[in-house]
């Protein structure tokens, strides 16, 4: 199954991963060990079918705004 994690600082979105988990535990042990000091993450079951992308939604808004 595909998991979508993302990780956020206070309340600013700062990245979001795809991965692929065999279940529940797994996912939610990945998605512990990708949340760096000071922030939290939430994950999700995800249709996407890349596992191991990255979004960086920081970078986007900043292309954005240029």
């Amino acid at each position: 199954m595909n998991y979508k994690v993302r990780i956020w600082n206070n309340d600013t979105l700062k990245k979001e991963l795809v991965y692929s988990a065999d279940n529940d535990i797994q996912a939610i042990q990945m998605a512990s060990a990708a949340t760096p000091d000071g922030c939290r993450s939430t994950y999700e079951l995800t249709k996407e079918k890349e596992p191991c992308m990255e979004k960086n939604p920081m970078e986007a808004n900043q292309k954005e705004a240029v």
